[in-house]
């Protein structure tokens, strides 16, 4: 069947909804000046060749809890939704049940900002005291609680998407790539999974866990795109076989392992599903002959039984630890996630 745009926009506009979430979070910094430093004028190198990063005026460890709040509330958003438009599209059935979590969150944020602004004076002497050799440039940079009150704040908004009259067609590309974003966070919450599954000889619960999150996303979004469909059908007949305790092994170990390859890779996953929708992937009951001279080609095996070979993924990346002085990274970059556990 073949999806028109005023379908997809009949979709977009009636059956979901925008969750916009912001969550500012004070850095704990300050630009770091040449003067912090004590250097002379003809010692300054140009702006143009060298950033002087910032200075940290307290212990970041005070304001980790604020970004473990945003990333749960995060979490909460693509565990239902999936990314667009600089927010999350999730299906209007889910909005009231997140909105009740992102409330909740939005309460506890709230509380530990006034925690921390009680806390402050105490926080930065402390952070004084740590560093001596630096107190005039900290004290100097320090702003009071009640500037810094304001550096904090944590807001969603439920938002109904809806094109300006003679412009349907500008949304046509992003609602185009819903499915791909779908596919490519559902590939990052299996990349989890690798320590789980490879080099082993049988899957945990706790692994299984991972599966069911992937078929609830899934599960709430089928309707948007048709080739998630197939897939969502394909996780949930391994999650109807498992036994509800106790370790999976075996065939069924072989299968999961085999589903775990096909949903850590976007891309495979959109060509599995339209495959699958096309008629050009067999059945599962079918026996399909292998084309000798496609034997090498990983990217044309037929996933339908879910065998595969093991491929590595991507690494991930950590921010090194920063001391007190450090080069403001943080500022080149606009957001996460990632993988979402």
């Amino acid at each position: 069947m073949t999806t028109t745009l005023d379908d997809t926009l009949i979709t977009l506009t009636e059956r979901l909804s925008l969750i916009v979430l912001t969550a500012s979070i004070w850095s704990g910094r300050k630009k770091l000046r040449a003067d912090d430093l004590g250097l002379g004028a003809g010692e300054i190198p140009s702006e143009e060749l060298v950033s002087l990063g910032s200075k940290r005026l307290c212990n970041p460890d005070a304001l980790r809890v604020f970004h473990t709040l945003k990333g749960q509330a995060e979490r909460a958003c693509l565990r239902v939704g999936t990314r667009f438009l600089g927010g999350t599209l999730v299906p209007n059935d889910q909005v009231d049940a997140l909105s009740g979590i992102l409330e909740g969150l939005k309460r506890d944020f709230e509380r530990e900002v006034a925690s921390f602004l009680a806390e402050y004076d105490r926080e930065i002497a402390d952070w004084i005291s740590r560093h001596p050799d630096w107190e005039r440039q900290l004290r100097a940079a320090v702003d009071p609680a009640e500037a810094i009150g304001t550096r904090f704040s944590f807001r969603y908004r439920p938002l109904v998407i809806q094109p300006a009259e003679g412009h349907r067609e500008t949304l046509a590309e992003d609602v185009a790539e819903i499915a791909h974003s779908l596919f490519h966070e559902v590939a990052q919450i299996a990349v989890s999974l690798e320590k789980s599954l490879v080099g082993k000889d049988a899957m945990t619960q706790r692994a299984l866990g991972t599966f069911r999150r992937i078929q609830e996303k899934l599960g709430v979004l089928a309707f948007v795109d048709p080739r998630i469909a197939p897939i969502l059908a394909l996780v949930e007949g391994f999650l109807s076989r498992v036994p509800r305790r106790g370790p999976i092994s075996g065939a069924l170990f072989q299968e999961g392992f085999g589903l775990w390859l096909l949903l850590g890779d976007e891309a495979r996953l959109a060509r599995h599903g339209a495959g699958r929708l096309a008629g050009d992937v067999a059945p599962e009951d079918e026996t399909v002959e292998p084309d000798p001279d496609e034997a090498c080609r990983v990217e044309e095996i037929d996933l339908s039984p879910l065998e595969a070979t093991a491929h590595d993924p991507a690494p991930v990346l950590q921010e090194d630890l920063l001391g007190p002085w450090s080069v403001d990274r943080r500022a080149l970059e606009a957001e996460p996630l990632d993988s979402f556990f």
